[in-house]
């Protein structure tokens, strides 16, 4: 494989950690609302159960932080790629 073709497969994986990505992030977002907005009530109805609400922290933070990690090794690998000029 060139560098140029990882390189490439690179940015398709960090397209795809985008992807990955999207849902945790809105479940956080939602999580967070639900936890520190002052409304009365809340956007949606499941936001008012504590429970549903932390269970969307437990199952959506251990998803963001893989894809985190990951992006961080991807960026590194590609970083190494761009800058070695023997492969």
């Amino acid at each position: 494989m060139t560098k140029e073709q990882r390189i490439r497969e690179i940015e398709k994986e960090f397209m795809m950690l985008g992807i990955i990505d999207a849902i945790p992030m809105v479940m956080i977002g939602l999580g967070l609302y639900a936890k520190f907005a002052n409304d009365s009530e809340p956007v949606f109805a499941f936001l008012k159960d504590e429970t549903i609400v932390n269970g969307m922290f437990i199952v959506s933070v251990p998803v963001v932080l893989w894809c985190m990690f990951r992006a961080v090794k991807l960026a590194s690998e590609r970083r190494q790629l761009e800058n070695d000029p023997h492969k």
